[in-house]
């Protein structure tokens, strides 16, 4: 900050403390000096004070300074820099702003406009791609604006960019969402290959039933065939029987049923029993 220091009246001297230059100010003539002074003891006129500056870079630094990008989204910016007033200028600087607080004023005020005008040339992506880049356009930007107020600016930092934490919010789910999308990608062929060899595996195990089931139906109709032509060729060999006993014996068909009949109750084991109809009772 700028200090004003009055010299003795008995000795008309000031002294300029490092690191501090100064400018001196005639405050009964109302005159200002033309001349830059640096550190040291210096004459003047009777109640001659110097209005000072730094004569060194100084810090200024901007916490959570806000601005609108491009697409109209806030964006908190962490941004520090060093500036200096030109020595050689600063009689004119004097006369513009009086002392080194109303320039750092102005100072602060250039910075602002300058970090807001970068800001409104990004859109909210590029302030991580591009970031670098937003650092050197404050720079430009910022450098162009110091020299009409006649101040260097050095060691700009673009320390930290914050953006809108549902803007954040989304953009961790947009990420997310494209790791999921290049795992399922990368696992993609594997599912396809598992897919493949559990179709073949099903294909294969078909044909095997299939083939099972072809030979066990050929197994099943050739005992069905051997088990009727079987039982074809005994009631063959009985009807040949049975027609031979017919015609040898002069049978007629109630005479070969009688016979059959006799032949099952001959052949039985077991008990039979035969009902006979009533005897026919006689008129009375």
């Amino acid at each position: 900050m700028a200090q004003v220091t009055y010299g003795p009246c008995a000795s008309c001297v000031s002294f300029l403390l490092l690191p501090t230059v100064g400018v001196a100010y005639d405050t009964y003539q109302k005159k200002l000096s033309s001349d830059t002074k640096k550190a040291g003891l210096h004459n003047g006129a009777p109640g001659f004070k110097f209005i000072k500056f730094p004569s060194v870079f100084k810090t200024l630094e901007f916490d959570k300074e806000e601005c609108l990008n491009r697409e109209g989204v806030d964006i908190e910016l962490q941004i520090e820099f060093q500036y200096r007033a030109r020595p050689q200028k600063l009689r004119d600087i004097i006369m513009e702003f009086k002392d080194h607080d109303n320039y750092v004023k102005m100072i602060k005020f250039l910075a602002r406009a300058s970090i807001q005008d970068a800001c409104s040339q990004f859109n909210t992506s590029e302030f991580q791609t591009r970031r670098s880049y937003f650092q050197e356009l404050v720079y430009t930007i910022m450098e162009k604006r110091f020299t009409s107020v006649n101040a260097d600016i050095t060691d700009l930092q673009v320390s930290n960019i914050k953006r809108p934490s549902e803007y954040e919010t989304v953009v961790r789910n947009k990420e997310s969402a494209k790791e999921n999308i290049e795992i399922a990608r990368n696992q993609r062929p594997r599912a396809l290959i598992e897919a493949n060899t559990a179709k073949e595996e099903a294909v294969t195990q078909g044909l095997i039933n299939v083939q099972k089931a072809t030979s066990d139906s050929k197994v099943i109709l050739s005992k069905a065939e051997a088990e009727a032509s079987s039982i074809l060729a005994a009631l063959e060999a009985e009807a040949e029987a049975y027609a031979s006993i017919t015609r040898s014996q002069g049978l007629t068909v109630d005479g070969l049923l009688s016979y059959l009949g006799v032949r099952v109750l001959a052949d039985n084991n077991n008990t039979v029993n035969i009902g006979f109809p009533p005897p026919a009772k006689p008129f009375a």
